[in-house]
């Protein structure tokens, strides 16, 4: 977008891609009932061997910098015993207030696979992980 500011001087804001699925993949991460965003194999055993998580990890991102807006697409593992319809629903409020307080752009199409339906524990002892959640 370019747009006239007050020195007569034209000024443009784009993001990249990735910068939209950390954030993305940060915001989602810390909704309850999220156990974790899921990519390809390469990324999922790349994971394993690094203690942090890549937060744009399973997020698919379609970027319109011209139009200001974006569509999400993710894969999810859930926690069992939770509600998908509530946690999906708190999924895309988060998102949506984060990426519009973050940027200047508007989430058109939010989409949320689940992979995989969990325990916390099941979630744990799978992944060998400590619970940040639970440490904090």
């Amino acid at each position: 977008m370019t747009q006239e500011n007050n020195t007569n001087v034209a000024t443009v804001l784009t993001y990249d891609d990735d910068v939209l699925a950390k954030i993305a993949g940060n915001t989602v991460r810390d909704v309850d009932g999220v156990l974790s965003l899921e990519g390809n194999i390469i990324d999922t055993v790349t994971d394993k061997f690094s203690d942090e998580t890549d937060p744009s990890m399973g997020v698919k991102v379609d970027l319109d910098n011209d139009d200001k807006e974006v569509k999400l697409s993710m894969d999810a593992v859930l926690e069992y015993g939770k509600s998908i319809p509530t946690v999906f629903k708190k999924i895309t409020a988060k998102l949506t207030q984060t990426i519009t307080e973050m940027t200047d752009l508007k989430p058109t199409e939010i989409k949320i696979h689940v992979k995989e339906f969990q325990t916390r524990e099941e979630y744990l002892k799978n992944n060998k992980k400590t619970d940040k959640k639970k440490d904090k």
